[in-house]
């Protein structure tokens, strides 16, 4: 099965490019090691580079927690009483700091100059190829051709910019910095500072080759004081600028050609995994196709998701955050944190099944260090066993509530991110089967995320529940119709419970673990968990009771995590859930930008509705402008939230994955929510857990080769009514009704 031959010709799906320079920055053009992160304009006369490097932030090591486990005890009481209000006012008296700022570095200004031009371009092309990492503007100025590129090298974190002019035309290059922080200067092409009083310190080092009269390398290199979540930043900028310097050097020394050659390999070794082809696409440029919303713009929207994912977080990194690692200002939207009752879960959705466990693991180590402060934190605030934390987190791994007084528990004092990030411990290791990763990193922290949910969950009224509860980040309306969030029994709340206990238990007999305490305890409570609660008119609820709405429209859709990303419904295992499920997110409704619409759209999926699922990815498709202030994509593909924020990229690429391939408990689903748009096409290496690949082809919207690798247990394979059972092997063809061909 090969990829048709329009798209292998032409690779429009996975090429971004413009016939201008970007004017504002959502028309930028994303790049990244991972860690340094560049946004380049494509100017002629003059290259704009807005630098970021993903540990530069304010604040330090979390102090540690104060509270009084009485206080929360005293909320959980006025909570079973009906008295919201009066629970709300004592959650706020243990509300800590708010969390660190993401901050922007510097931007690099980059003059060229040819002997004798005019200024004026002709034939310009700015082109980001997702396949190779790799930016190029292209143009002519007085009849001379000009070629510049800029490309990071992931290992070296180190970002390499060139121009070349046809031989014989002499070409300059002025390099210039720009602090959007303040500091100072430290030796030539450096700049260095403090990121506040006593901040932590940070630098960029620039190093100019030249090579011959036609063509200058810049090589690039930042470094920021970051030196983990419990040690104090370096605070000598001068010693920041030593080791950024150090870094641009030694990439001078490697060279342009290898050091580009090193990096597009880097590159390609993760994004060549996958590859969706939905038809020949039109060589126009994005912004046009953008406009026009041509039905393969969704497979360029899905390679882009998996680049940012790339170049945002790669091994050794920090996880990427609500900006990814690409963020102008100084004071960014939602301070450019990681919000844990959504997005950063969202970030890594697309990472197992779309072929990138490695850029994974920043998430996974960043929970294992948050574990630690979490227990801190159970134990301050509410005197539990194992680990918990909040709505908000940082480099510095903050675990309490925040809001300092003034948040809303609706979203500051939602304890229950422990067991959502935990969960993709085990995706990690039920898609890669590394059972020594998991008996050392993963077992204790999923351990002590269950212990803690374990002793969250009361009794009352003869049911589980919990106490104080809230469902992120909406109100319910309270007997006085007063707009209320503190009630008990939040359906979120259960349902990660649930798949936590669940994944333990699995986990446990992975590891071959019998008799532990908290493995036997997390068993029995399984067992009495309630059932997601349905109301009168079908519906699933958001809380224990059927309460009224404040805002029915609001954009967070928490109580149906249990259908996606979760595996508690299940349209075939579970049609009643199912069914109320859909009615839930039809009473919520279309409405909604960024990463809601990229979660209705894989609940969609999920539920197998395939115009729905279309008619949501047509929506979060629409062409939005910085001045419109409305969602959709900018014109560089980046999710409107509005503002820009990242997690809808990652939401709506692992969307598009679900409607081609879904797993479920001992079941792969091929193409649940194919829509009817995309009548042909293939896709390459999305993978399931088992360490299974899949790859697919359609044509006239049926179902005609599938191909699966690796197996390592029996699986059902099932394509609408065909269903095929695959025992372990290596490489197994079926056709469009499962029937085996080799």
């Amino acid at each position: 099965m090969v990829i048709s031959a329009d798209a292998a010709r032409h690779g429009w799906d996975t090429v971004l490019w413009f016939r201008r320079p970007a004017q504002v920055w959502e028309e930028a053009l994303p790049l990244g090691t991972g860690r340094l992160g560049a946004m380049a304009f494509g100017g002629v006369d003059r290259e704009l580079l807005q630098l970021n490097d993903d540990r530069l932030w304010t604040g330090g090591p979390m102090r540690p927690p104060q509270g009084d486990p009485a206080v929360v005890e005293r909320a959980r009481r006025l909570a079973l009483a009906g008295d919201a209000m009066g629970a709300d006012a004592l959650l706020r008296t243990v509300q800590g700091p708010d969390t660190a700022r993401y901050l922007p570095l510097a931007d690099l200004w980059l003059d060229v100059r040819l002997a004798g031009w005019d200024r004026t371009a002709a034939a310009y092309r700015r082109r980001l190829d997702l396949s190779t990492g790799v930016q190029t503007v292209s143009y002519r100025v007085g009849g001379v051709g000009v070629q510049r590129e800029v490309v990071c090298h992931p290992g070296r974190h180190v970002l390499a910019w060139r121009v070349q002019a046809e031989v014989g035309s002499a070409v300059q290059v002025t390099v210039g910095l720009e602090n959007a922080l303040g500091g100072n200067g430290f030796g030539v092409g450096a700049v260095a500072g403090l990121s506040g009083v006593a901040g932590m310190a940070y630098a960029v080092a620039t190093v100019v080759e030249r090579d011959g009269p036609d063509a200058v390398t810049v090589y690039v290199a930042t470094e920021a004081g970051y030196r983990g979540p419990d040690t104090e930043p370096e605070r000598d900028p001068a010693e920041c600028a030593r080791l950024a310097t150090t870094r641009a050097e030694d990439a001078r020394r490697l060279g342009w050609s290898r050091l580009r050659a090193e990096a597009v390999a880097a590159h390609r070794e993760l994004f060549d995994r996958v590859r969706l082809d939905l038809g020949q696409a039109p060589d126009l440029p994005t912004d046009e196709r953008i406009a026009r919303r041509d039905p393969a713009l969704a497979a360029l929207l899905f390679h882009f998701g998996r680049y940012l994912l790339i170049t945002s977080s790669r091994p050794g990194t920090l996880p990427a955050n609500l900006q990814g690692i690409w963020n102008p200002h100084v004071e960014p939207p939602w301070r450019g944190n990681y919000t844990l009752n959504i997005n950063l879960p969202m970030n890594y959705w697309p990472a197992e099944i779309t072929g990138l466990p490695e850029c994974h693991q920043p998430l996974l180590e960043f929970v294992e260090r948050l574990a630690g402060h979490g227990e801190q934190v159970a134990k301050a605030l509410y005197a539990a066993p194992g680990w918990t934390a909040h709505h908000n987190s940082d480099p510095w791994c903050l675990a309490t509530p925040v809001g300092e007084g003034t948040g809303d528990p609706a979203w500051a004092n939602w304890p229950m991110a422990g067991a959502w990030l935990c969960l993709h411990l085990w995706q990690h290791f039920e898609f890669g089967g590394d059972l020594d990763w998991l008996r050392e990193r993963a077992w204790p922290v999923l351990r002590g995320a269950a212990e803690f949910c374990a002793a969250w969950l009361i009794e009352h009224e003869g049911r589980l529940t919990t106490a104080p509860s809230t469902s992120p980040e909406n109100h319910y309306l309270d007997a006085a119709g007063n707009p209320a969030a503190v009630g008990v029994g939040a359906t979120m709340d259960l349902a990660l419970t649930w798949e936590l206990f669940r994944c333990l238990a699995a986990a446990a007999k992975a590891l071959g673990l019998t008799g532990d305490e908290v493995v036997a305890r997390a068993d029995a409570l399984l067992g009495r968990l309630p059932a997601p609660p349905v109301g009168a008119r079908g519906q699933l609820l958001e809380w224990a009771a059927e309460l009224p709405d404040a805002e029915p429209g609001h954009r967070h859709v928490s109580h149906l995590v249990g259908l996606y990303p979760g595996q508690r419904i299940d349209p075939l295992r579970t049609p009643s859930l199912a069914a109320a499920a859909r009615q839930a997110l039809l009473e919520r409704g279309d409405a909604g930008t960024g990463w809601s619409l990229a979660w209705k759209t894989a609940l969609w999926a999920r539920l197998g509705d395939r115009d729905r699922a279309a008619e949501l990815l047509a929506q979060f498709l629409a062409d939005a402008t910085v001045a419109s202030g409305q969602g959709g994509v900018y014109r560089n593909l980046f999710c409107a939230h509005p503002p820009f924020q990242i997690d809808g990229n990652f939401g709506i690429t692992a969307a598009i994955a679900e409607m081609l391939v879904q797993s479920h408990p001992g079941e792969l689903r091929l193409l649940p929510a194919l829509p009817r748009t995309w009548p042909r096409g293939s896709v390459l290496g999305l993978r399931a857990p088992g360490g299974v690949t899949v790859d697919l082809a359609w044509d006239n919207g049926e179902l005609t080769t599938v191909v699966v690798h690796d197996l390592r247990s029996p699986v059902a394979v099932r394509y609408r009514d065909h269903l095929a059972s695959l025992g372990p092997g290596g490489h197994q063809v079926l056709d469009g009704r499962l029937t085996a061909l080799s």
